[in-house]
């Protein structure tokens, strides 16, 4: 039982759950032709990455890490990792922040960004969120893709155009914070191993 006295007008079950990590997602985000178009691959990577986000309290936004290991893991199958990012990268849920690298044995993971949310949120480089898929949403609508088949469409030709362009991975955008250096690996075992 809580000792709080409960307010009239004040509903407790609209809260999130004590003592949990969360995050949050818009409705008009989650009606997006752009989000329902989105391959299981790429949802699985964007479950991850709001899964991480949570885990840092929400304060990693920009420095978000995914292995291909850790998604893999997760239940993205290694052959359609690269699919599923590049969807993300081409419908503006995500933002590549900085390039992944090897150097001397050593592997340091890419880092990503939900353009929804701030980046680098309570610290003294706080940046707002970038809303980079409502700007990929309205380009879209403009052009004349309004249906889930039509986005499906859109999405498959601009991930061909992104895999002509880039052997690897687009660029990262402005905005990007390389000064960050903070890596909390996900501590995941597969199922069986």
């Amino acid at each position: 039982m809580s000792s709080r006295r409960h307010k009239p007008g004040r509903t407790q079950s609209l809260r999130p759950p004590e003592g949990e990590q969360w995050t949050w997602v818009t409705n008009t985000m989650l009606a997006s032709t752009t989000y329902r178009a989105l391959s299981i691959h790429a949802r699985r990577t964007l479950d991850f990455l709001l899964y991480e986000h949570a885990s840092h309290g929400g304060r990693e936004n920009g420095n978000l890490a995914a292995t291909y290991r850790q998604l893999e893991v997760w239940g993205v199958t290694a052959n359609d990792i690269r699919k599923g990012l590049e969807e993300l990268y081409v419908t503006g849920f995500v933002r590549l922040t900085r390039e992944g690298k090897r150097i001397e044995g050593q592997r340091e993971p890419a880092r990503y960004a939900l353009t929804w949310l701030p980046t680098r949120a309570g610290s003294a480089d706080e940046a707002p969120p970038t809303h980079d898929w409502t700007k990929v949403r309205d380009r879209i609508a403009r052009d004349g893709v309004g249906s889930y088949a039509q986005a499906r469409a859109w999405l498959a030709r601009e991930v061909k155009t992104v895999r002509r362009k880039t052997p690897v991975r687009p660029p990262a955008t402005a905005g990007a914070a390389p000064h960050l250096q903070v890596v909390v690996p996900l501590k995941c075992k597969a199922r069986g191993a």
